[in-house]
């Protein structure tokens, strides 16, 4: 087949992929109906509080918070999140990571901010393998201080642990929302403008060291999201950690023919295409995940020029 005069016809994955994100970001974040359309949108409250998802309680969009931040938020206040976890563990197991890919609001935001027509570049593969790692840190850090917060709670005669609350109870009240894009996008970003322009200067944004540095870091991430598709979900997402480790022994499993797919050297359109950079020609027939950072978007399937990948479930 002549890869040159090759041209896709058929956009139905995209398609389909582009109005469940469009919908559920809106639902997720359902106040903005609310604001459009002057709907009374009280009884989504549940439906968007328990959605596998990084989202802030603080956010003025969303109202509501994650799976994960929840987990985190019983165990700081002394009580294991047995039910949280055993939903979370099912969700990916049976639907992998097509929250990622399909329903998470940060996630649609990074592929609106990649489809600005500018040409995509790929980090050396040593960077990428190596900043692959950050998002374990984050999540190690964040342990680490919802451990002994727990901690505190449980045994309340240990001088250390009420210290250690006192002293970090601002993190403790979010645990994850240092660390989510969806915190910077919905609170401290616009937090920030506003104190900016009712002060007539920059001066909130040095008023202290670590909010400079975070508020640089997520303005950063942003600007190479564009050129680096899903940079936050690859590098620095809490929850894809945790999805990324349990990912692999999903039910859900995208695998390619070995009869039709005729490889790198010869095609190749799969990789250069994936949004998380997967050197999946390296993986197995039989399933790939690229060590759990697929995000199941099925691009590498809607692009194949020889229908060599296929969605199998088992």
């Amino acid at each position: 087949m002549n890869l040159k005069n090759f041209r896709i016809k058929n956009h139905y994955i995209t398609i389909i992929r582009r109005i469940v994100q469009i919908t559920a970001f809106l639902l997720i974040n359902y106040t903005i109906i609310q604001l459009i359309f002057s709907i009374n949108t009280f009884s989504l409250n549940g439906f968007a509080s328990y959605f596998p998802i990084l989202q802030t309680p603080r956010s003025a969009i969303s109202n509501e918070t994650g799976i994960l931040e929840m987990s985190f938020f019983q165990g700081i206040n002394g009580y294991f999140p047995f039910l949280l976890i055993g939903i979370f563990i099912l969700m990916v197991l049976f639907a992998n990571r097509s929250f990622c890919g399909w329903i998470c609001p940060m996630g649609t935001i990074q592929d609106a901010l990649a489809a600005i027509p500018i040409k995509r570049k790929k980090l050396k593969d040593k960077t990428h393998q190596k900043l692959l790692k950050v998002k374990f840190f984050v999540i190690i850090i964040i342990i680490l201080v919802v451990l002994p917060l727990g901690i505190s709670i449980v045994n309340n005669n240990i001088a250390f642990y009420d210290n250690f609350r006192t002293n970090i109870i601002y993190i403790a009240e979010k645990p994850i929302g240092f660390f989510s894009l969806s915190e910077f996008l919905f609170v401290s970003f616009p937090d920030m403008i506003v104190n900016i322009w009712e002060s007539g200067g920059l001066g909130p944004l040095f008023v202290n060291f670590w909010i400079f540095i975070f508020f640089m870091l997520y303005i950063t991430i942003i600007i190479l999201s564009v050129w680096y598709p899903r940079f936050y979900c690859r590098y620095f997402c809490p929850v894809g950690a945790f999805c990324s480790m349990l990912s692999e022994h999903s039910f859900l499993k995208i695998s390619r023919s070995p009869v039709k797919c005729v490889g790198r050297y010869e095609c190749g359109v799969c990789e250069k295409v994936c949004p998380k950079q997967i050197r999946l020609l390296d993986e197995s027939f039989k399933s790939f995940s690229g060590n759990g950072e697929c995000n199941v978007c099925l691009k590498c399937m809607e692009k194949c020029p020889y229908n060599a990948i296929m969605i199998n479930f088992g």
